[in-house]
């Protein structure tokens, strides 16, 4: 866990970080599932797996209120 400062708590507090996948952009039909599975398939293939991490979200919560913040920062997330 790291320190960081809480918008909502407005001091310093210990935040954890949570990993969730992003919502998919295909419906949920089998022929979109199976664009879905396509498309997954081929961007991990050329990118070497790199193409997952646009498949995630990063999130800090504080551990005194709860208080959850998007954080996809760095070259990965961009």
């Amino acid at each position: 866990m790291t320190m960081q400062f809480c918008e909502v708590c407005g001091k310093a507090t210990e935040h954890k970080e949570l990993i969730k996948q992003k919502p998919s952009k295909y419906g949920a039909s089998r022929r979109e599932q199976l664009k879905a599975f396509v498309d997954g398939f081929f961007s991990g293939v050329g990118g070497g797996g790199a193409a997952a991490i646009d498949l995630i979200d990063r999130y800090v919560v504080c551990q005194e209120c709860g208080h959850k913040k998007l954080e996809n920062h760095g070259e990965q997330f961009q």
